[in-house]
């Protein structure tokens, strides 16, 4: 019985299908473009599994860029906590607030005289104000 089954199942299939007739050019082109369309598809596979190991290789390197940066933080962190801290004098600090002026030899710089005496930045101030006058008798 089980061979009975499929030959009739084998039967109804050769029923079903149609067969075209093709001329000898017909069928060489037909073959030429399946092969051609085989072939494209396996030059788009080959590109997809290099983009691929491209993007595998890329994630790679940009963990270790990121493992090597931390590592880089964490050791600056270090040093400055060995290092001793240290305290800069207010003269020193330059304030960011304004425009930087231009430097003209012309140009008088201004002294604010209202500070109190007897500072360091009051000593400084009068000293860049003799050093202001000397240079304006140089010329």
């Amino acid at each position: 019985m089980g061979k009975n089954r499929i030959s009739k199942k084998a039967d109804e299939d050769k029923k079903s299908s149609v067969y075209i007739k093709l001329e000898k050019d017909e069928a060489i082109s037909s073959k030429k473009d399946i092969l051609s369309s085989e072939m494209n598809l396996l030059k788009i596979i080959q590109s997809i599994q290099n983009y691929q190991n491209l993007r595998k290789d890329e994630l790679k390197k940009k963990r270790l860029i990121q493992k090597k940066a931390r590592e880089a933080r964490l050791n600056i962190a270090k040093i400055q906590m060995t290092m001793p801290a240290l305290k800069v004098p207010k003269m020193f600090k330059r304030e960011i607030s304004g425009p930087a002026e231009p430097e003209n030899a012309e140009e008088k710089i201004h002294i604010d005289l209202s500070r109190k005496k007897g500072t360091i930045e009051n000593q400084l101030l009068e000293i860049q104000e003799k050093l202001n006058e000397l240079q304006g008798m140089g010329e």
